[in-house]
C-alpha cells in the first residue's frame, strides 16, 4: 500500500467520474450503477453527486454489516466517495448536454464514455488499495453469499437500473435517464475493463515503487 497506489487509485476516481458524465450527458440514460442517484437529481434540488454520495454510503453501511466489522479502509472509502462524488459534479457542470443535441453527438459521448469510465475502473484495480462502496458492498454479498462477485455485479446493477426505471416512470410517465446509453455502458464497460485489465498492465508498473537496496548493497 504506497502513495503511488493510492495516487493511482484517486486518479481512477476522476476518470471514471469523467467517463459517467459524458455518459449522463450523452442524454440516452447514464450508467447503472448511477441510474437511481440521476433520476432523483432529475426530479429533487440535490445534485447527482450528492445522491451518489448517500447511496455509496448506504452501501457502505451495508457492507460493514455483511462483514460485521467497520475498519480504517472503510472510513477512507468515505474519503474516496466524497471525491468520486465532486468529481461526478464537476465533470457534468463542464461537459455541455447534448439533450437537445443530434444523435450523432449523443452518440460520439457515449462513444467517448464508456472508454473512459472503464479506464477509470481499471485503474482503480490497478492501485489495488481499495474500493468505492458500491464495488465493496457487492464484494461483501457476493462472498456472503458465496456467488462469483461478476454474476452479483450484474445483479446489482439490474436492480438499481430496475429502481430507477420504475422511479423515472411514477415521476415522469417515461424513462427519463434510463435508456440506450444505460444499456450500451452496462453491455460494454465491462469488457473494456477486462482489455485494458490484459493490455495496460505496463501502467501499473509506472505507480509500483522499486525495492530500496539494503545497506550491505549500499556500502557494496
Amino acid at each position: 500500500m504506497t502513495v503511488k497506489r493510492y495516487l493511482m487509485f484517486l486518479l481512477g476516481v476522476l476518470v471514471c467520474a469523467t467517463g459517467i458524465a459524458f455518459i449522463t450527458r450523452a442524454a440516452l440514460g447514464t450508467s447503472p450503477i448511477s441510474s437511481t442517484p440521476f433520476v432523483l437529481s432529475l426530479i429533487t434540488p440535490p445534485s447527482m453527486g450528492v445522491y451518489t454520495f448517500l447511496f455509496n454510503m448506504l452501501f457502505l453501511v451495508g457492507e460493514a454489516v455483511l462483514l460485521k466489522r467497520f475498519t480504517w479502509k472503510q472510513v477512507l472509502q468515505i474519503a474516496a466517495t466524497f471525491i468520486f462524488s465532486l468529481c461526478i459534479d464537476g465533470a457534468l457542470a463542464l461537459i455541455p448536454t447534448q439533450l437537445h443535441g443530434p444523435l450523432p453527438m449523443k452518440l460520439l459521448y457515449l462513444a467517448i464514455g464508456c472508454p473512459v469510465m472503464a479506464l477509470g475502473i481499471s485503474l482503480e484495480i490497478f492501485g489495488g488499495v481499495i474500493m468505492l462502496p458500491g464495488e465493496g458492498f457487492v464484494k461483501a454479498l457476493a462472498e456472503k453469499l458465496r456467488v462469483e462477485f461478476g454474476n452479483m455485479k450484474v445483479i446489482f446493477d439490474s436492480s438499481l437500473t430496475a429502481i430507477a426505471a420504475v422511479i423515472a416512470l411514477l415521476a415522469f410517465g417515461r424513462l427519463n435517464g434510463v435508456g440506450f446509453g444505460t444499456l450500451v455502458s452496462a453491455l460494454l464497460v465491462g469488457q473494456i475493463v477486462k482489455f485494458y485489465t490484459r493490455r495496460l498492465g505496463f501502467i501499473k508498473k509506472v505507480f509500483e515503487e522499486k525495492p530500496r537496496p539494503s545497506s550491505g548493497e549500499l556500502r557494496a
